[in-house]
């Protein structure tokens, strides 16, 4: 269909027919010289009978069925370019529909692919915020235990100060 309007199928027909549309062009041109001869006498017959004079002499000189093959073969190959271009019509319809499958499944997966990120970055600050507090909680046990010892201490002096004679149980620094 394409090659309709730009031409491409009259320049075929000019190499594929040039030669019998050349010998058509001078038969026709010599049967319009003689029917404007046998027309001019006539010009007062009715409109029928000067369209049947003009068929006759059109197939008198063979152009009828030059012309018909000639038509034929163009109509042939409109058929086919047409049949092509639905063809092609059909093909991009689906290529369409592919595309949309495609489309919607590109979109499906950007968002569950969003969403995923989404949990990760949540999980990862989660699992920063455990990991503070354990850091937190550890910081907090050592200084109790620091407490504990340094009490420890304390009332073992105050002990030893009350009475002299008590042993040192070993008390030890559990953060040596």
């Amino acid at each position: 269909m394409e090659g309709l309007s730009r031409g491409v199928l009259l320049e075929r027909m000019k190499e594929e027919y040039g030669s019998m549309l050349s010998t058509e062009n001078s038969s026709i041109a010599s049967s319009a010289s003689t029917s404007r001869r046998i027309e001019a006498p006539e010009s007062s017959c009715s409109p029928v009978l000067k369209l049947h004079q003009e068929a006759v002499s059109h197939e008198e000189h063979g152009c009828s069925g030059r012309c018909k093959v000639i038509v034929w073969r163009i109509m042939e190959q409109v058929r086919t370019e047409t049949e092509q271009w639905s063809q092609m019509q059909e093909m991009l319809e689906q290529v369409r529909e592919e595309m949309e499958e495609l489309n919607s499944s590109r979109d499906f997966w950007e968002d569950r692919a969003l969403d995923s990120e989404y949990l990760i970055q949540y999980l990862r600050s989660t699992v920063e915020e455990w990991k503070q507090k354990a850091v937190s909680s550890n910081d907090k046990a050592n200084e109790l235990q620091a407490q504990v010892f340094m009490l420890k201490e304390e009332i073992h002096s105050l002990m030893a100060k009350k009475d002299p004679y008590v042993p040192n149980f070993g008390i030890r620094n559990p953060l040596d």
